[in-house]
This record gives C-alpha cells, sequence and structure tokens, in this order.
C-alpha cells in the first residue's frame, strides 16, 4: 500500500474530526511502514490539519478520492494527502496537497542556500524548502515517475498554511519564490482562497477505479525528461565521476545483462575502492535508457543525500522488475525475499566485510541461497581492479591483516601513496592543509565523542584530543561535506564518508580500538553509537556472540575509514597503547620510501597493562 487510507472526500469530511482518527493512522502507519518512526509534528499534522483541510474541502461541491499519507515512487517521503477525481469533461485531475500548521512570524529567511530556503523557529529550530515547492516535488514525482497507462492525468499542487495569515510584505511570496509560486498554489487564512476554490471544483466525481488503482499500486516509469536530467547530471558529477577502469568493467557487466533471457540475479563482489558505487549508477542510466524503469537501493544516508543532487532518490514504493542493491551488506537477509519478489534482473552490490552493525545480517551466500530458492538463475561477479588506493594493494592488504587478524606487519610508504603515523591531530591537519591545493582533503573518525553540535549548533566543539578541538559535520549536510574541494574542516564520521572517496584522508583512530598484551582489542564503552551499543543489550543474544559481532563491527567501521584515499593516509590513534604499537608498524608521516610489508621486530611493539586491556579481542 502506497497510502496510509483512502477515503472517499465525504467520507473524510466526517471522519477528519474524529479524535481516533490520529491513532487509528498510527496504527496502519506500524502495519504498512517497514522502517521509520511518527514525528510529533506528524501526530499534530494529522490531528490539527486534517480537519482544517476538511473544513475547506466540506464547503466545496466536490467528489473525488483522498490518499492520506501518501509515499512517493522513489524516495522515503510522503505527501500530506493526495486528492483525484474527474471533471466535467472526462479529464483526470490529481492535487497533491502539502498541510502546514505554521504561523505567521515563526518563519525567516534562511540566507544559506545549502541549507534550505526557509528556518522554522520551532522547538528546535529546522530549515526546509518554502512549501509550494515541497508540494511541487511531490507533484513531479508523480508526473515523471508513474505509469499511469493509456490515462493522462493532469497533476496538480497546493501548499495550504491554515492557520498563518499574510502580511502585506508577505516573506512567502517574495520575488525569489516566484517560479515556486508559479508551480503550486498557495493558500493561506488571508489569501489564495479563490484560486484553490477553482482548482478543487475540478473534483466533479469520483475516477474509475483502474485509475485510482495506478495511485494505490503504482508501477515504475521515467519520462524521457526525467532520464535526459539524471543522465546529464549524472556525467557532470565528479562524486560519480567513472575512472577508465571503472568504464570498461561497467561495459563487461552491461552486455552481459543485456542478454540475460531469465529471471536472474547478479551478485557482483568488490572491496573497497573497486567503483561498485560508480558502476550500480552507471548501470541505472544504462537500463533507465533501454526502458527497463530500474529502482536502486541503498542504505547509506550520505550516498542517498547525494543522489538528491541528481534528482533522484533511492528506494520507494513503485514497483518495477529490475532491481539494484548497492552496498548491499548494509541491509538484514530477512529483506531479501521483498526485494527479489517480481524481479527480472537483481542485481546486488557486496562486500561481506562491510557491515557496520550486528543487524546488517546481508551477505553473499545469502543472496544466493534467497535468489535460487526463488527459482532465479545466478550469475557472480567480483570486481579485482583496485581503483581507489593506487599503487597500494599492499596497504589494503595491509589494513585488513592488522584490523581483522590481529597482524603486526610493517608497513612502509610509496612514492604515489602515502601511509604517514602522525603524533598528533594538529599535525595530521597541517599535513592536509599543504595538501588542500586542487585536492580534497578530510578528517574522518571513529564515533568515539559524542555530538552536542547536532542538536546545539552553537555549542564550541565535538571533539577533544589534548588542546586539539574539532566538529562533527552538520546533520544531513552529507552532500554539502563530500563535494566541498580543498579541506573541510569539519571531521567526518562512518555513515558520511562510506561509498566516497577522497585524495587525502587523516584517520582519527578513537579509543573504543586499543591495543593490549593480548594484540589489537575492542573498547565499547568508549563507542557513542547507540544503535550500535544498543546491540549488546539484546535480550534474546548470547553474551559472547555480541561481544565477537560488536568488535568485529568496530574493527569493520576502521576498515572502511581507512581506505577512503586517493593518495594519502595519515593516522593518528587517541588511545597512547595502540599509538605506540603503530610507531613500530607505520613510518613517520611525511617519508616517502618504497612500498613493501615485512615482519618487525617484536621487541619495537610495547604492549600496555593489563589495566587497560577490554572485554573483547
Amino acid at each position: 500500500m502506497t497510502a496510509l487510507a483512502t477515503f472517499s472526500i465525504q467520507e473524510f469530511c466526517a471522519r477528519a474530526n474524529d479524535t481516533e482518527l490520529p491513532a487509528w493512522l498510527e496504527r496502519r502507519f506500524r502495519e504498512i511502514v517497514e522502517a521509520g518512526e511518527i514525528s510529533t509534528q506528524e501526530r499534530m499534522s494529522w490531528a490539527n490539519s486534517l480537519p482544517a483541510l476538511a473544513s475547506l474541502l466540506s464547503t466545496l461541491p466536490i467528489d473525488g478520492h483522498i490518499l492520506l499519507e501518501y509515499a512517493m515512487p522513489l524516495g522515503n517521503r510522503r505527501a500530506d494527502c493526495v486528492l483525484i477525481g474527474v471533471d466535467a469533461a472526462g479529464q483526470t485531475h490529481i492535487i497533491v496537497v502539502e498541510l502546514k500548521q505554521w504561523s505567521q512570524g515563526n518563519i525567516l529567511l534562511n540566507h544559506e542556500f545549502d541549507m534550505g530556503w526557509l528556518t522554522v523557529q520551532a522547538q528546535e529550530p529546522y530549515s526546509v524548502d518554502h512549501p509550494c515547492e515541497q508540494a511541487n516535488v511531490y507533484r513531479t514525482a508523480l508526473e515523471h515517475l508513474l505509469d499511469f497507462g493509456d490515462d493522462a492525468p493532469q497533476i496538480h499542487a497546493l501548499a495550504y498554511l491554515h492557520r498563518y495569515r499574510e502580511t502585506s510584505s508577505e516573506l512567502l511570496r517574495l520575488p525569489q519564490f516566484r517560479d515556486h509560486l508559479r508551480s503550486a498554489y498557495l493558500l493561506t487564512l488571508n489569501n489564495g482562497l479563490e484560486e484553490a476554490s477553482q482548482l478543487l471544483r475540478k473534483l466533479q466525481s469520483k475516477v474509475p477505479g483502474p485509475i485510482l488503482e495506478r495511485l494505490q499500486s503504482p508501477k515504475l516509469k521515467y519520462s524521457d525528461s526525467f532520464i535526459a536530467n539524471f543522465s546529464n547530471k549524472l556525467n557532470c558529477s565528479a562524486l560519480f565521476e567513472p575512472t577508465k577502469g571503472q568504464s570498461n568493467t561497467f561495459r563487461s557487466i552491461a552486455s552481459a545483462l543485456d542478454k540475460i533471457s531469465k529471471p536472474s540475479c547478479v551478485i557482483v563482489r568488490g572491496i573497497v575502492g573497486t567503483g561498485k558505487t560508480v558502476l550500480a549508477m552507471l548501470l541505472v542510466r544504462h537500463l533507465m535508457e533501454r526502458g527497463k524503469q530500474p529502482k536502486y537501493h541503498v542504505r547509506s544516508a550520505a550516498i542517498r543525500d547525494c543522489l538528491k543532487q541528481l534528482d533522484f532518490c533511492s528506494g520507494g514504493m513503485a514497483a518495477t522488475e529490475y532491481l539494484i542493491v548497492d552496498e548491499a551488506h548494509r541491509f538484514r537477509a530477512d529483506q531479501l525475499p521483498r526485494l527479489l519478489k517480481g524481479k527480472r534482473l537483481a542485481v546486488f552490490f557486496i562486500d561481506d566485510n562491510q557491515w557496520l552493525h550486528p543487524d546488517e545480517t546481508c551477505r553473499s551466500r545469502q543472496i544466493e541461497q534467497a535468489s535460487r530458492h526463488l527459482g532465479m538463475h545466478v550469475i557472480e561477479h567480483t570486481l579485482t581492479e583496485q581503483l581507489r588506493c593506487r599503487d597500494a594493494a599492499a596497504y589494503i592488504s595491509w589494513v585488513d591483516a592488522f584490523l581483522h587478524h590481529g597482524d603486526l606487519s610493517k608497513l612502509e610508504s610509496a612514492d604515489r601513496f602515502e601511509v604517514g603515523l602522525v603524533e598528533s591531530p594538529e599535525e595530521m591537519v597541517q599535513l592536509l592543509d599543504a595538501r588542500a591545493q586542487g585536492a580534497t582533503c578530510r578528517v574522518v573518525a571513529g564515533y568515539c565523542w559524542e555530538w552536542p553540535t547536532a542538536k546545539t549548533p552553537s555549542a564550541a566543539h565535538d571533539i577533544a584530543i589534548d588542546g586539539w578541538r574539532a566538529r562533527w559535520n552538520a546533520p544531513s549536510s552529507y552532500a554539502k561535506w563530500n563535494k566541498k574541494p580543498g579541506l573541510h574542516e569539519e571531521v567526518g564520521a562512518i555513515y558520511t564518508v562510506q561509498g566516497f572517496e577522497y585524495d587525502y584522508v587523516g584517520v582519527l583512530i578513537g579509543t573504543d580500538l586499543v591495543f593490549t598484551e593480548k594484540g589489537l582489542a575492542v573498547r565499547p564503552s568508549a563507542q557513542q553509537y547507540p544503535q550500535l551499543r544498543n546491540s549488546l543489550n539484546r535480550p534474546d543474544v548470547p553474551k559472547e556472540r555480541k561481544l565477537k559481532e560488536f568488535s568485529l563491527a568496530i574493527r569493520n567501521i576502521y576498515y572502511v575509514l581507512l581506505t577512503r584515499a586517493r593518495k594519502g593516509v595519515f593516522i593518528y590513534a587517541a588511545h597512547p597503547g595502540l599509538q605506540q604499537a603503530l610507531r613500530g608498524i607505520l613510518p613517520r608521516a611525511g617519508a616517502v620510501v618504497p612500498l613493501h610489508a615485512h615482519q618487525p621486530n617484536s621487541a619495537s611493539i610495547a604492549p600496555i597493562s593489563k589495566a587497560d586491556q577490554t572485554s573483547t579481542n
């Protein structure tokens, strides 16, 4: 189901003032929506905005249907409601309605474009687009992404601010919002009623069942203009620009897929730096241009945010026979039957060692079993060319051996790929700043410091190491953080950087990874990511298994952080024992000597005391 409820307009008007309706909608949400939580704002909207809309509709001689909380064909956003009906000439009309509880005076102009057009002064202020732009985004999604068959409905957008009284110098009607106001109607307490009423009066009667069904059980269909826009923006995106090696690999995979004659599942394995996300996006475009209507799934919020720059979204409710799943290791194994159901082609890009949380249980073996169970032909492909850390295959192997096997092989840097240990975060930033001209440089860190600036942007800092201070990246600004040239002063966490690469990276290893006399160990108490810490409280999982999974998750996190660079990595460990151990196996930052690995003198690595050991190894 794509909506929490579908009513006739008359039925909705009769039920909207029922105090039980919000509770009923909440129960429906928990039954239908697989993930996500209902916000306090949504509950208030159901209680306040729906009766206001019903009051407006009940004054007009109209008929049709209303779909509440309508999920978009792509992405995870929902329109407050969608109205559908037929006019006197038999033309179908769809009206997407965005409801706002705003009152005049609590909306400010936000001058920083990347953070949104407007700032709403609430208990926790937030940035948001103009309400007409929000409504129009939903309208264009329905227009360019849904298969309406032979019917060609006219689709409109309406923003209804039922508590908002406009002034003579109205903020929402400033000249810079002219395009938004042309693409959607704006109705407030004291303005826009005549135009909105004329629009709503187009709904004279209910639509035939099959047309309503196309909204309730939508099928994906990209318009030609959508495909052209997506392709142009993909071509211009530095974040998804393929190398020559990636282009050659893509052509090899695409030509094989074009020959598939029966339902198939393709499993593409690749370690870090083999170009999985870039290949996935190239494959999306390839299938689009061949009329296959592909859908793309990825759990990474950072990748989803960057896709919005292409006017494209991950996931969504519209059905399709063609599916691409990126970072499949981030999904749960029990999601596979739903993802594979009804698919003619499903392509999974996966690295079985990049999962970050114990509930991320999807592995290539489970994908193969689930697809064969559904009778699908299985094709397996392995990406072998290292496209990120150039001339540094030995470095990648060292990272894996060090984190996952406790191997203390010594590593020395190379002419074309720098690896160096720094003695302080200040030194790390200085090295990155010196390389930032014409290069992307980032500091990344394990999530071992709390994030007060997320809720209080005015807070001074999040991370403190001796006299050095820094902030985590701003919430939900993943695309901005990842595409900024030069050195970014904010520190990136794992969910910001996974799937992306930079020229030079400084890695702060937090105190969740330490070195004891037993070797490399994980310290759970230092980890600040609530969901990961809560994984240790699962009552139905044995303690030994919980600790093992937690330890693997931490090691996987640092495996990802340490493999983001194309040209060089600088490393600092916050735990004194681990920093001392790394001094014996990593070159000092700034040294440039031939890359090779050999066994160190074990006496050069001094373990820390038993008192500093952790519960997992």
